[in-house]
């Protein structure tokens, strides 16, 4: 029974193939995991808001609370 020789030919090579597969795998899963988990859900967000903004109400909003100096208040 003897023992098996270590590699030593292309062990780096080997192990470089290994290491960027796994990393293209991890990134890709990362990619994946960002986009379903954080950009989705903050663009349906930003639609939804979107969807139910009044810009003139908003701004009469800022003219009554005193926020635009330049702007007079009419009643």
């Amino acid at each position: 029974m003897s023992v098996a020789k270590p590699q030593l030919r292309g062990l780096l090579q080997n192990q470089i193939k290994k290491n960027l597969i796994i990393s293209g795998v991890l990134v890709t899963a990362l990619v994946v995991a960002v986009k379903v988990l954080r950009n989705d859900p903050k663009k349906r967000d930003y639609a939804e808001f979107y969807k139910n903004y009044d810009p003139e109400a908003a701004f009469q909003r800022m003219v009554a609370g005193g926020y635009m100096q330049c702007v007079e208040k009419r009643d």
